[in-house]
């Protein structure tokens, strides 16, 4: 199962890659996309700030963006971008610790790229259900 965690552009030391890809793959195995590539990006708000902007058309910075690669590739299921910086300001308000905060958003961000969305409140609803219930299955 490819499960590519990538920090090279700005190598976080505070959490643990091991413990995190340990965890996303016991998730993706229950959703049964164990045989699709996800790229999960450790980004800075800057960058992130400029995704959201061409992408979304959004001029500020977000916590987590995914991106569904429709190809020809059918192994390739997508991307899904984090911002460690929002990250840890999300956990000053959720009070999470930062390795728990990455993994909600890491999860978010596959829930994404397997269709699921929160662009109404029921969606919402569903969507950060089963978020939370992935979270607290494989933590």
């Amino acid at each position: 199962m490819p499960l590519l965690i990538d920090d090279s552009n700005i190598k976080i030391k505070s959490i643990n890659k091991t413990i995190l890809k340990r965890t996303l793959i016991k998730v993706i195995k229950y959703l049964k996309i164990e045989k699709k590539e996800i790229n999960i990006v450790f980004l800075n708000d800057v960058n992130m700030k400029k995704l959201n902007k061409k992408y979304s058309g959004s001029n500020k910075s977000t916590d987590v963006l995914s991106f569904l690669i429709d190809g020809h590739d059918k192994s390739l299921l997508g991307d899904v971008f984090i911002s460690i910086e929002y990250a840890r300001a999300n956990c000053l308000v959720s009070k999470n610790s930062l390795i728990k905060e990455v993994k909600i958003l890491c999860i978010h961000g596959i829930l994404h790229l397997i269709g699921l969305d929160h662009k109404n409140e029921a969606e919402g609803k569903r969507m950060f259900k089963i978020q939370d219930e992935l979270y607290e299955k494989f933590k």
